[in-house]
């Protein structure tokens, strides 16, 4: 989800964060939708491995997350891979031989080509935590699931999997390239037996309701970041205005689940998603102060690059 980027504000947005955030539990806390709160790492374990790649995942598992978040983008030979962006990044990818890769867009690519690259070598400088793994492939969402369940059966641990469709950030996606998109999604869920663990989730609301026709049993999530003035608004305690469209939007959409950026999450927030009958996980959290936050408001679950943090907090949780 890296439209995250776009909200980096000034030392002054974020030194006001510490205000806006008291905690939940000073007023009424709603009651949780989800019996088990719905940990999720965050593109495997951004903060811990190289994102949407197996050694993040592992590292997840490691965790005992319950939910596998990942991010996939259809091929030009019409394959599902795991990236988050549309276009190559070289920032955490090179050519095997260590040579840098130029940006380009992931449909002029095949399989093939992508997994000639080296997604392992370069360390995110965004994460100091993250620990490189040379000579990590990109991997199919067919090789993610076989290596899962192969996984799976040999730690008798079972997971759920959140599944993000990505497209050009310009918003110029085509109703036919969302719509193949997902139902390649939905025809490889189908395939692996995991309809009743899986969840589709995107920021292009479209999916979900093409998601919805070709199977109503997979779960979707609709996702939602704010502008850098309604983060403001919203840091400082105003912007309640935005917090009830997003929860009416993501109801006509026919989500079962709203995943906002964090700040959008109050106990009123909650409350109003809950009543529409809407499970509420926000991203990305990734500290201490945030996580016991949102848990004291009662949301269903938390996506974090830190499953580390996410297990070593949450679960001291009341």
């Amino acid at each position: 989800m890296n439209q995250i980027q776009k909200l980096r504000i000034s030392l002054i947005f974020i030194s006001l964060v510490a205000f806006y955030s008291t905690n939940c539990a000073t007023v009424e806390t709603p009651n949780r939708l989800r019996k088990v709160l719905d940990l999720q790492g965050h593109r495997g374990a951004r903060g811990l491995k190289p994102e949407n790649t197996w050694p993040a995942f592992e590292e997840a598992m490691k965790y005992k997350m319950v939910t596998l978040e990942l991010d996939t983008v259809l091929t030009k030979d019409k394959r599902i891979v795991i990236h988050h962006d549309s276009d190559t990044n070289p920032v955490i990818c090179q050519n095997a031989e260590g040579t840098e890769i130029k940006k380009t867009s992931l449909y002029e690519l095949t399989l093939a080509e992508l997994q000639s690259y080296d997604c392992g070598s370069k360390k995110n400088p965004n994460f100091p935590k993250q620990t490189p793994v040379p000579g990590t492939k990109l991997l199919s969402l067919e090789e993610f699931f076989e290596k899962v369940i192969s996984s799976e059966k040999k730690s008798k641990e079972v997971y759920e999997f959140n599944i993000e469709t990505k497209f050009p950030d310009d918003g110029s996606a085509p109703d036919s390239l969302v719509k193949e998109h997902t139902e390649k999604l939905i025809q490889i869920i189908e395939k692996y037996k995991v309809v009743d663990r899986s969840t589709i989730q995107s920021f292009d609301l479209r999916t979900l309701a093409f998601s919805k026709a070709k199977n109503a049993k997979v779960k979707t999530s609709a996702l939602f970041v704010p502008t850098y003035f309604q983060g403001f608004l919203m840091t400082i305690g105003f912007g309640n205005g935005y917090r009830d469209t997003i929860v009416s939007v993501a109801k006509e959409k026919q989500a079962d689940i709203i995943s906002p950026y964090f700040l959008y999450v109050t106990p009123k927030f909650v409350k109003n998603s809950h009543d529409k009958g809407l499970f509420v996980i926000p991203w990305t959290v990734n500290t201490e102060k945030e996580m016991k936050r949102l848990v004291s408001c009662g949301v269903d679950g938390i996506i974090s690059d830190y499953p580390d943090l996410l297990d070593g907090v949450v679960r001291k949780e009341p």
